[in-house]
């Protein structure tokens, strides 16, 4: 059995704090070597598995999430193809549009004097349709329109339009408008 000198011991008195750091970082490098880096191996894995599949476990990788009323707008505003091109085809989409706006007309006492379907655009993850109205109607009455138009939560969009006075006090407004609408599925998003 090995015994420790009177020298030898007085060195280890002196220089404990050095033997007590050596003893530590031998104890942390064990724990690290052997739990902590199989431990890290096997959460990297499941976040490459889990991101693989579609799902992020890590908080900066985690896609945005859409806000309420912008969601509920795309929603409100869309078809699956398939629907959406069938009623586009169909005129379905323009008459929807036409009848939207004549109701809102309607309700400000303006006279829908004639109505003309434009054209259908297919985008691939859109359609966009388009009609020509001429509407008998007050400035005012324009104006108010315009801001239930704006207030729909549809997709319409004034092109364009003219207002020519007339011999009675009215006005009459010729307006191109157009509407889109979304395609829902894995091509639409």
């Amino acid at each position: 059995m090995p015994v420790i000198g009177p020298l030898a011991m007085e060195n280890l008195r002196r220089n404990w704090p050095v033997l007590g750091a050596v003893i530590v970082l031998v104890a942390f490098t064990a724990v690290h070597m052997l739990i902590f880096r199989p431990l890290a191996r096997r959460y990297d894995a499941a976040i490459k598995s889990s991101a693989d599949i579609g799902l992020a476990m890590d908080p900066e990788q985690l896609p945005e999430s859409m806000p309420p009323r912008l969601f509920a707008l795309i929603t409100d505003n869309s078809l699956p193809p398939a629907v959406a091109l069938e009623r586009a085809g169909s005129g379905a989409l323009t008459a929807g549009l036409v009848e939207d706006l004549n109701r809102m007309a309607s309700q400000h006492g303006m006279v829908l004097v004639q109505t003309e379907p434009g054209m259908v655009s297919q985008q691939q993850n859109s359609v966009q349709v388009r009609a020509h109205l001429k509407i008998r109607c007050h400035f005012a009455d324009f104006v108010a329109l315009l801001g239930d138009i704006a207030r729909s939560g549809a997709l319409i969009a004034v092109d364009r339009f003219t207002l020519t006075p007339l011999e009675s006090g009215n006005m009459m407004l010729e307006v191109w408008v157009s509407r889109c609408v979304l395609k829902q599925g894995e091509g639409a998003r």
